[in-house]
């Protein structure tokens, strides 16, 4: 453990804690299906519908805005003075508190328009008013350089939150207890933030300094809704458009592997601050080259991992989940075609060095791609066709990000080792319509 602990340093202690993140989500979907099929008769595929629909309305309107704002966090705070810095935290919680209260509102509203699940929405509201702002917390430890303590607040509190949420519905309780209990966590982790702010930050609402940040955030926050909200359109399409047990199936394999995610986003998110840091100091190219060479690294070994997964989905869903589930492997498979995508990085580069009004239109043509992609492909391919455009109409808005890169004198080799990705990347297209020919002995 000590080995452990002495190895954590800014580039791995991020990618470690959001891996404990996006972990206990994922190992929350397998033990909320198990718990479906041990209580078939008073949960099934019900409880699995209902807890993920209360989860699409509560992260629809939470998402865009909370990825922009803690992704604009570390270059800006890079870019700041000591004095600024400890200004920045809170402004920053203080945002965070601002759209997690508007968000709270809308969030109970919508108990209201479901009716019967008033109550559940209503305290979830409360949930998504005092938990979100904690998110300034992993920042606050990162930030300043406190990586064990990162680790091990991700270890206490999503270990609690597994427990608390999936305790319960064990022992055959409501899905309102448990949310009350995720109550009682949010309430505890928003004092602990409270406290820590007292200590690291400067207790101050600057007006200067909160409308510069949000300069910087509202065009990755446009950019983040416009193409993240796809997502959650997506989910919407179906749940309108199929069965209640389709629409679980659905949102069961429209998801990637955690770890994939939280490698590829947590490199992006320190070396954006890098770029900025670097920059600052006339050595963007060294910069661009750090950033190389780590995805480089990164992709040697996700590219195979996620050809491997290809072939191990199914019998990862039969086992993992339920025979009613076991379908969505395949909408699964597609969605891992999004690592060819996620191993290019021009926003990385273009957050670092502070060009983020670009995202504003890029973003606006990946939707309209997206929207006509998605309505065309839901006809030719059916539920399949969703993810087919998710994962074309994604590649497409890399590619116009490199183009902007390139407009901007910053050539797409500087920053990724093309060539190989090129390989991998047909490795991995082939290797997906293999998958789509054979017959699984899975039944």
């Amino acid at each position: 453990m000590a080995f452990i602990w002495n190895k954590l340093n800014k580039f791995n202690s991020l990618q470690i804690f959001q891996f404990l993140r996006f972990g206990t989500f994922f190992l929350i979907s397998i033990l909320l299906a198990k718990i479906a099929v041990l209580y078939q008769h008073e949960y099934g595929l019900r409880l699995i519908s209902q807890y993920e629909n209360l989860m699409l309305v509560s992260s629809s309107l939470t998402f865009f805005w909370v990825a922009s704002i803690c992704n604009t966090l570390i270059p800006y705070y890079n870019n700041s003075d000591e004095e600024t810095k400890k200004k920045v935290l809170f402004n920053t919680f203080f945002l965070l508190l601002v759209f997690s209260a508007a968000a709270a509102i809308v969030v109970s509203f919508m108990g209201y328009i479901e009716g019967k699940n008033a109550n559940l929405f209503q305290m979830f509201g409360l949930v998504v008013l005092l938990n979100t702002p904690t998110y300034i917390t992993d920042y606050i430890f990162y930030l300043n350089g406190k990586y064990k303590s990162l680790i091990i607040w991700g270890i206490v509190t999503f270990f609690a939150q597994l427990v608390l949420l999936c305790l319960p519905l064990y022992f055959k309780q409501s899905l309102n207890l448990a949310i009350n209990l995720l109550l009682v966590l949010a309430l505890i982790k928003f004092n602990y933030t409270i406290i820590l702010l007292m200590k690291y930050a400067t207790i101050t609402v600057q007006t200067s300094i909160t409308a510069d940040f949000m300069k910087k955030v509202m065009p990755i926050m446009f950019s983040i809704l416009l193409a993240g909200s796809m997502e959650y359109i997506n989910s919407y399409i179906i749940e309108f458009n199929f069965t209640e047990e389709e629409f679980a199936m659905f949102r069961y394999g429209a998801r990637e592997l955690p770890i994939f995610l939280i490698l590829a986003n947590s490199l992006s998110s320190v070396y954006s601050g890098e770029i900025a840091k670097l920059n600052q100091d006339g050595n963007l190219n060294e910069g661009l080259a750090k950033l190389r060479k780590s995805s480089q690294k990164l992709m040697r070994w996700l590219f195979p991992s996620t050809i491997i997964l290809m072939f191990l989905s199914p019998f990862l869903f039969k086992y993992a989940y339920n025979d009613q589930l076991l379908e969505g492997y395949k909408i699964f498979n597609i969605y891992l075609l999004l690592i060819i995508s996620r191993m290019i990085y021009p926003q990385t580069v273009i957050m670092g060095i502070m060009k983020n009004r670009i995202f504003y239109l890029i973003s606006s043509n990946y939707l309209v791609i997206h929207c006509l992609l998605s309505f065309w492909f839901i006809y030719l391919f059916g539920m399949k066709g969703i993810a087919y455009a998710t994962v074309i109409s994604y590649l497409i808005e890399k590619i116009m990000l490199a183009i902007y890169c390139k407009m901007q004198g910053i050539d797409f080799k500087k920053f990724t080792p093309w060539l190989e990705h090129l390989v991998y990347s047909i490795l991995t297209v082939v290797a997906y319509y293999i998958t789509t020919i054979i017959q699984f002995p899975i039944s």
